[in-house]
Formats: C-alpha cells, sequence, structure tokens
C-alpha cells in the first residue's frame, strides 16, 4: 500500500474508555481535511469498551491480545501499519484543540531543519481536583522554564517525520514496558542523531486524567529510578532538563543545605519550640522553590500555592530516594536487561513476539 497521505495519527490506549471518546472526537474536529491524515488506534489489551469506542472512529483498530506490553510497543506496531509521511501519537487521555495537528504540519513544512514537533500542556487539565491541577502545572511550569532547550518528545501529543522515526530505531519496546520515559528516550535518541524537536508554546494539549496523590508518587518514584539507573541522571538532564524528575530534585538540594543552615543556627536558640523549627524547615523549602510556587500563584491564587507546598515536599522526598535507589541499582545489577526469551529472539535477528529492541 503506497504512503501518499500527509500524516497519520496513532493513538495508543489501555483502560481509557472513560476519556477516549473524547479524545478521539477532538482529533476527528480537527482543522485538517479528514481525507488528509487517518486514524489508527492501537488497544493494549484493554479489558473495558475501549475497542469499541475506537471503532466508531478510527480508520483502523488493531487489539493487542494476551498481555499488555507497553504504550511504546502499541505505538510502534501503529507506525509499521500507517502510511503518512508523517506521524502523530495522541494518547488515548489527551484532548487536542482543532488547530493542533494542522500546527505541526505547518512547522514542519516551514522548517526543514525540525523533524519533531510536540504541543505543551494545556494549563487547566480535564480533571478539577487539587492533585491533579497540582501535577498539571508542575509540568508545565517545567515546559515553559527550559522547553527552549528541550529534547524531550512528550507522547501526550507530538508529529515526527516518520523516516526520521524509524531511522531512530522507534520507541524502545522492552526497556519501557509502561508508560514512563519513552518519550525521553526517545527525544535523546533523535538529538544525537542530529534531529531538532520543537516544544511549541502555541499548540497546546490537555490531559483528561484524574491524578491522586499516590499515583503521582507511583509516577515519580518509577521515573526517577529509571533516569538514575537505565538513562543517566546528568546526561538525562543536559538534553530535557524540562523533565518532572529534574524539576523536582534540582530545587532540593540547596533547599536541604539552606534547611540544615537554619537548624544549626536554632540550636543555639534555647527557646526554640519543635513547632518554631517545622516552620522554619517549612520555610527554608519554600524559598528553594520560590519560583515554582511564584507560578502556582500567577496561575491559581496564593491558596493554591500554600496548599500545594506540602505535597510538592511530599513527591521531592519521593524523587530523592526513588534516584538513591536508582543509583544503587545501576552499580549492583547495571541497567535493566530484557529476559532471556527476548535476548534470544534479538540475537538471530528475529523481530515478532515478544518485543525484541531493534537494531540502532
Amino acid at each position: 500500500m503506497s504512503r501518499t497521505l500527509p500524516l497519520s495519527v496513532i493513538v495508543s490506549t489501555c483502560e481509557s474508555g472513560a476519556t477516549l471518546e473524547e479524545a478521539l472526537a477532538a482529533i476527528r474536529a480537527s482543522d485538517l481535511p479528514r481525507d488528509s491524515y487517518e486514524l489508527i488506534v492501537v488497544d493494549d489489551a484493554s479489558r473495558d469498551r475501549s475497542v469499541a469506542i475506537a471503532a466508531r472512529y478510527a480508520d483502523t483498530v488493531v487489539k493487542l491480545p494476551l498481555r499488555r506490553c507497553g504504550p511504546a510497543y502499541a505505538r510502534n506496531r501503529g507506525v509499521e501499519l500507517s502510511r503518512g509521511e508523517v506521524v502523530a501519537f495522541v494518547d488515548g487521555d489527551v484532548v487536542i484543540p482543532a488547530d493542533t495537528l494542522t500546527g505541526m504540519l505547518a512547522i514542519l513544512e516551514a522548517r526543514p531543519e525540525v523533524d519533531a514537533v510536540a504541543a505543551s500542556r494545556h494549563e487547566r487539565p480535564g480533571a478539577r481536583n487539587f492533585v491533579s491541577q497540582y501535577w498539571n502545572l508542575l509540568l508545565r511550569f517545567g515546559e515553559e522554564r527550559y522547553s527552549s532547550k528541550s529534547a524531550q518528545f512528550p507522547t501526550g501529543c507530538g508529529a515526527v517525520r516518520r523516516e526520521v522515526f524509524i531511522a531512530a530505531g522507534m520507541y524502545d519496546e522492552w526497556r519501557f514496558a509502561s508508560a514512563s520515559l519513552e518519550c525521553l528516550e526517545l527525544g535523546e535518541r533523535l538529538l544525537a542523531r542530529g534531529h531538532r524537536v520543537v516544544l511549541s508554546a502555541s499548540l497546546q494539549a490537555a490531559q483528561l486524567r484524574r491524578w491522586s496523590a499516590l499515583g503521582i508518587c507511583s509516577e515519580i518514584w518509577t521515573r526517577s529510578t529509571l533516569i538514575a539507573r537505565s538513562l543517566g541522571y546528568s546526561r538525562m538532564n543536559a538534553v530535557a532538563p524540562s523533565d518532572v524528575v529534574f524539576t523536582l530534585s534540582r530545587t532540593l538540594v540547596p533547599g536541604v543545605a539552606l534547611l540544615g543552615a537554619m537548624f544549626l543556627a536554632a540550636a543555639f536558640v534555647p527557646s526554640s519550640a519543635p513547632a518554631t523549627r517545622a516552620l522554619m524547615a517549612l520555610a527554608c523549602l519554600v524559598f528553594a522553590n520560590f519560583p515554582l510556587f511564584r507560578f502556582y500563584a500567577r496561575a491559581r491564587g496564593v491558596g493554591f500555592a500554600m496548599l500545594s507546598a506540602p505535597v510538592h515536599v511530599l513527591i521531592q522526598i519521593v524523587a530523592a530516594t526513588a534516584l538513591v535507589k536508582g543509583w544503587i541499582l545501576r552499580d549492583v545489577l547495571g541497567d535493566v536487561a530484557p529476559d532471556a526469551t527476548t535476548q534470544a529472539y534479538a540475537e538471530v535477528g528475529l523481530e515478532v513476539w515478544p518485543p525484541i529492541p531493534r537494531r540502532r
């Protein structure tokens, strides 16, 4: 089948029945003429109504059976079926405005030196609970502060030239069996090959997922451990400083240093009560993260910024602990390796199930 379409939109989904219909309807409402793109949905062994929902909107629906393989594997299978010169990845819980796909294609057409473009995170997510608002603003803070220096290719909504994506080795299928840092690692490979990745501030996408405090801690734990063990903290910070792990850990060291100095000073004050010291500790951490809390106050008000302080301290502790765990695992066990079956398939060059890492 000849590839005659300008764009292929690939949506990977796993148990996204609550948000998938809204995400797909937004894609179909795009400014692009309907005959200028194809919509491919790859379902990663969902047990909900995701496939039935996708069938009402997509040109092609692929259901991966048996066991879940992760979004990296699912997106790669979608690319293999695609016909577009450009492939765009949109998550099943992300809503895009009508001009987002058009805008990404316009950037790629007007700037030949750019090979991938991603949409920024919308300031207001679909979920309205406090934790989701906090998490969304934290990620947006990193994008706004470091977007001009970032090689990150976020999978919430991004487009890349198909030939460039395939030549770079596609997504790493076996190392990222769940949604985590596959986009960060791909962005680094694109940069290493001399390709330019642009994170557009004018193009935006809104996250529909409802986050909980436990969900955020789990996400930070996974991302921090992988960065320290497999990707390398300093190396990834250099190419993708906007990632949330670096936003959290970058201010942690000066905050702890300031906290230690304040407690040392308090030791010489006889009347220093535990409550006073607790307030001093909180003041130190807030001071170290002042640019972030100022961003929160400007976006949601001073009350929101004050409420976010204890949550922010909690996930900074989680990030620091996970980084230490990742460094220990790297020194003791080394990088994450595929299982014996996957390695055996890779040695004979057979790229079938289970997922096989492609030759770089």
